[in-house]
């Protein structure tokens, strides 16, 4: 199941890197687009998937109680008759939504993981630090004080290896000459164990910093640290920076942006779309 969820986050990666890559050196344009996108998507699944004429009756239902509940406040048997018919018709638009929540559910935990990973965090600098911490598997036979790094050129050793052997991790702290990417290749003894790649480009690319190997954890960070062709590294961390979007002079958390961006679009469009909702 994880190789397919895996597969579905290559597919979204491709179409994510296409559809950002003119908003690489503007990331709040970036997410202005892809929240404004989403909208729109989700608004037509939404439709494709809702009975929209008895949605549209049994919301303006709702507010026909909700009108009756003003008229009628002086009148606690009356009153209390409305709140009934009110509850039951609220049930009812509910179970009418709960295709479009079961639709809109996984497509939009893949586009939630795509941004996690590209507006989160973002590539490094030249002249900045990182720390990366590469943990051996327990069942590797070659101890930690045999692993090491060797580095392309563009990249220095700062500080370490840090090794522990209690937790069989070694790190390490890298810094920035050039911009570019590297591949990082780790070694115990002369057995290549895996790969890495740190970005020091401006682009919006995918990044997580640490390795994730449950399903929920490839299904929400599709960005993580993929080791499956690695032999004897059990994980791998990398602290990339935060990165920080304003919008007209104020930052916002990505998925504040995106909430409010997607949601004024929606609004926005829902009647050029004839959405009801």
């Amino acid at each position: 199941m994880i190789q397919v969820v895996r597969v579905i986050n290559g597919f979204f990666t491709w179409v994510f890197d296409l559809l950002l890559a003119p908003f690489a050196s503007v990331p709040a344009l970036g997410m202005i687009f892809i929240s404004a996108l989403t909208a729109v998507w989700a608004l037509l699944l939404f439709k494709a998937v809702t009975q929209q004429d008895k949605l549209t009756h049994t919301r303006d239902q709702l507010f026909g109680h909700i009108y009756e509940m003003g008229l009628y406040q002086d009148h606690l048997g009356i009153l209390a008759r409305i709140q009934g018919d009110l509850a039951k018709t609220n049930f009812r638009y509910l179970f009418l939504t709960l295709p479009a929540l079961v639709a809109l559910t996984l497509p939009m935990i893949f586009t939630l993981g795509q941004l996690e990973g590209r507006f989160g965090y973002r590539p490094l600098k030249v002249g900045e630090e990182v720390v990366v911490t590469v943990q051996a598997d327990d069942d590797t036979e070659t101890s930690v004080q045999d692993l090491d790094v060797r580095l392309p050129a563009g990249l220095v050793v700062k500080a370490g290896p840090v090794r522990n052997q209690r937790k069989r991790t070694v790190s390490w702290r890298f810094g920035i000459l050039d911009a570019g990417e590297y591949e990082l290749e780790f070694y115990q003894g002369k057995k290549l164990m895996g790969q890495a790649k740190l970005n020091a480009e401006r682009r919006l690319s995918g990044l997580h910093r640490e390795t994730q190997d449950s399903l929920l954890g490839v299904m929400l960070y599709p960005a993580s640290p993929d080791l499956r062709n690695s032999e004897g590294m059990a994980g791998l961390a990398i602290q990339w920076p935060v990165r920080e979007v304003r919008y007209l002079g104020f930052e916002l958390n990505w998925l504040v942006a995106f909430m409010v961006f997607s949601m004024v679009t929606g609004l926005l469009v829902k009647d050029v779309l004839k959405v009801s909702v």
